[in-house]
């Protein structure tokens, strides 16, 4: 059964990156409208309104982290599939790009929206991660080993980019 719940949550995801993903906004008036599978093969459409290079600068901030997000997604969806181990590898590693595309997106102009595949995509890929981090608890239960400083680790090494960026607003509100 939970084989079929990973393979499920892994298509989700990649499944996600076929809809639309995000908009970005220039100060200019330029707005680009992209798909994830459009952003993870650099293939983004530029404003034809405008003679802007918005597209360009979407494409080199968040592509590179699209494409290891589909990737990792892809993978996953493979490995679950043929039933072999790395599922909750390729869940974190996918977690983890599509957290610092966020960043990405969202820092790459002066006005940034996140669309339903993106979200789709964000919490299929943290189901995934989630699930293979309760069976890999079960397993460690089973032979005895210790749980909670694997699941710390885990899900610290996993929400990095989120965990840093709350350590960061935090210490600006401390400041000011």
């Amino acid at each position: 059964m939970s084989r079929l719940f990973s393979a499920t949550a892994f298509a989700a995801a990649v499944l996600a990156f076929a809809l639309p993903f995000g908009a970005v906004s220039s100060c200019d008036g330029e707005e680009v409208r992209f798909t994830g599978v459009q952003l993870a093969t650099f293939t983004v459409q530029p404003d034809d309104s405008k003679q802007g290079d918005l597209h360009v600068q979407v494409e080199r901030n968040g592509g590179a982290l699209a494409l290891v997000a589909l990737v990792a997604a892809g993978w996953g969806l493979a490995l679950a599939a043929i039933g072999r181990a790395g599922g909750g590898v390729c869940a974190s590693i996918g977690l983890l790009a599509i957290q610092l595309l966020f960043w990405a997106v969202l820092l790459t102009s002066d006005g940034g929206d996140l669309f339903v595949g993106f979200w789709l995509a964000l919490a299929s890929l943290a189901g995934a991660a989630t699930l293979h981090l309760v069976l890999a608890v079960r397993a460690r239960r089973r032979s005895g080993s210790p749980v909670w400083t694997y699941v710390v680790v885990r899900t610290v090494l996993a929400l990095l980019p989120t965990l840093a960026l709350f350590v960061l607003v935090f210490a600006a509100v401390l400041s000011a």
